[in-house]
């Protein structure tokens, strides 16, 4: 299987990463990128959408890089050199399918926060689902914001998970690109 990131798309999600987690709640948009999946001596390479919540891996990962990822393994492998690993060892994590448990990644500690895994969340969209609210670092003030396809009971799981500054950042990324940050260092409540 072959595939190919261009080295200005993985630039360009790169950015819009950066820009999502500095900006918690704030909905930004992935570029939308077709890849050459198949083999490379065969006239028939589709060109299909990667899944968008798939894109922060395949921009960030290398082959120092521990990536858990529901499915694509072998795009991921083919395109990043990256191993494949189960949540307890990931650096970078895409969940396509739903999740009803977000435990088992990587949250670093108070000493190394820097060995937290980054997990972008393939979630159905913004504007409907359970009220979000949002506060801290990057918010002013406060953000609300709602988000279709979210585990059950989404603010209380991730406040058991994340003691700051250990904790692992989210990206919920819609299946049109559009995508949310929310740092570690974001407090996280459901409102009514």
């Amino acid at each position: 299987m072959t595939a190919s990131l261009a080295p200005r798309q993985a630039q360009q999600v790169f950015r819009t990463v950066l820009d999502a987690l500095s900006r918690p709640g704030e909905v930004l948009r992935l570029p939308a990128i077709s890849m050459e999946v198949g083999p490379r001596n065969s006239i028939e390479i589709a060109s299909t959408r990667v899944p968008a919540a798939l894109l922060p891996v395949l921009a960030l990962a290398d082959l120092d890089t521990p990536v858990h990822v529901d499915g694509w393994a072998d795009l991921v492998r083919t395109q990043t050199s990256a191993p494949i690993v189960e949540r307890t060892g990931a650096r970078l994590a895409a969940l396509l399918e739903p999740v009803e448990d977000l435990a088992g990644f990587p949250v670093g500690s108070a000493g190394a926060p820097e060995e937290a895994a980054l997990v972008a969340l393939a979630v159905r969209g913004f504007g409907d689902g359970p009220l979000l609210r949002l506060s801290g670092p990057g918010v002013p003030g406060h953000r609300e914001l709602r988000v279709s396809g979210l585990p059950a009971g989404f603010a209380a799981q991730r406040r058991d998970l994340i003691a700051f500054p250990a904790g692992f950042d989210l990206l919920l990324v819609a299946p049109d690109g559009e995508v949310v940050g929310l740092p570690r260092s974001t407090r996280v409540e459901e409102g009514a």
